[in-house]
């Protein structure tokens, strides 16, 4: 199974195929304008009849119907970028031989050096590496089959000179990409982490507002979120590290919409009514609203949405049954429960550990996801070690009162 794209790999994925789009836009309609230039200017020359010119016109008119063509597919057609970039880099060498064909005079070599700087331009070492070559033999091959004008013989020297000189171009053009990808890098890695922070952000100061309602559950989002991480780590699907951060947002996030609950129902220290129960439950649907609203959080709506509901179908708020349940939702479930029995609530003490981890072994293929099983039993030491480091007295204390 291909590995998900993490933030930095999709932002970056997202700016090339923007920017290669605009430059393969770009190379064309420059292109066009300098032939549809060239055409002008040796038609005024033919015109007064003035020796500054010795092109070919009916090339120079093929060139721009090439191009021109080129144009229309790119307007009309839905091709990918991908490969809408390999056909302007070929028209770029299909136009580069024909000038020196139509230019008329032996310097048009020089045209060549063109194909090493232009493939530079997209930040993309094979294809820098590739067009470059076919650029250089493209240029040996038309000056040693095509002399061209019979004044001027080229040696081996002249030849072996240009093609050092096009080595070099190509070099530094080479560098140049090499420069622009690291600072395209850095400039990424700065906008990433800066997105990270916000959004960090925005969830500790959803769960001060959240939690500030309710001190019996104070802690259990966070909680909340280690023990989903910790499950999920011994799930195939979770081995990359971007999923875990999301799944660790969607943990920290899966009560938000208990901040509209009225507190006297969240901190009622008897059973809740069947109508408070109701109100209860709509918590689910009102934090998924709130986070699909949210500018990167978006991506956690699935986890708030359908975290209670249950592997056999008898959950809410949809009724959602077996792997309909987004995976992500079907782990929150069981870290939500767990952390719900192993914690002192307004109406009810904390259960033993041993008493926990049996129930959830009971709720195995009726309220939970019978394939997390052998999971559930891999993880149950890193469940131990979050449960006894998130219920040190002094350390429980110490959070109460910063939050206070």
């Amino acid at each position: 199974m291909n590995k998900p794209l993490n933030e930095k790999e999709q932002l970056m994925h997202e700016l090339i195929e923007d920017y290669d789009k605009n430059l393969n836009n770009q190379i064309i309609k420059i292109s066009s304008i300098y032939i549809i230039l060239s055409i002008s200017w040796n038609l005024i020359f033919r015109w007064f009849n003035l020796p500054f010119s010795r092109a070919d016109l009916s090339i120079l008119m093929m060139i721009f119907a090439v191009l021109s063509t080129i144009f229309l597919i790119f307007r009309f057609t839905r091709a990918s970028t991908k490969l809408n970039t390999h056909i302007v880099l070929l028209s770029v060498v299909f136009v580069i031989i024909s000038l020196y064909f139509g230019s008329g005079y032996s310097e048009a070599w020089s045209y060549f050096l063109l194909i090493p700087i232009i493939t530079s331009l997209y930040g993309k070492g094979f294809l820098s590496i590739f067009y470059s070559a076919m650029g250089l033999i493209s240029m040996v091959f038309v000056r040693i089959g095509f002399p061209g004008n019979a004044s001027y013989i080229a040696d081996t020297i002249d030849i072996s000179n240009r093609i050092l000189l096009y080595i070099i171009v190509a070099t530094f053009s080479y560098l140049l990409l090499s420069k622009l990808n690291m600072l395209y890098n850095k400039q990424v890695n700065t906008v990433i982490q800066s997105m990270e922070m916000t959004l960090e952000q925005v969830v500790q100061s959803f769960i001060v507002a959240m939690e500030a309602k309710d001190l019996y559950t104070f802690g259990h989002s966070e909680r909340v979120s280690q023990y989903a991480v910790a499950l999920a780590k011994q799930l195939p699907e979770y081995q990359h590290e971007q999923k875990l951060k999301l799944l660790r947002l969607s943990g920290l996030l899966h009560d938000i919409g208990k901040i509209n609950m009225p507190e006297h129902i969240l901190t009622k220290p008897t059973s809740l009514t069947d109508k408070e129960y109701e109100i209860i439950k709509t918590h689910t649907s009102l934090g998924a609203q709130m986070v699909e609203k949210v500018e990167g959080l978006n991506g956690l709506k699935n986890g708030v949405l359908y975290h209670h509901e249950r592997w056999d179908g008898k959950g809410y708020p949809t009724g959602s049954k077996g792997h309909s349940i987004p995976l992500e939702a079907r782990i929150l479930a069981v870290a939500d429960a767990f952390d719900a029995m192993t914690s002192t609530r307004a109406y009810r003490k904390e259960l033993p550990l041993e008493e926990a981890f049996r129930r959830l072994d009971q709720g195995v293929g009726t309220q939970f996801d019978p394939n997390l099983a052998q999971a559930i039993e891999a993880a149950r030491p890193d469940f131990l070690k979050i449960y006894f480091d998130c219920h040190d007295p002094i350390d429980e204390f110490e959070k109460i009162t910063d939050f206070l």
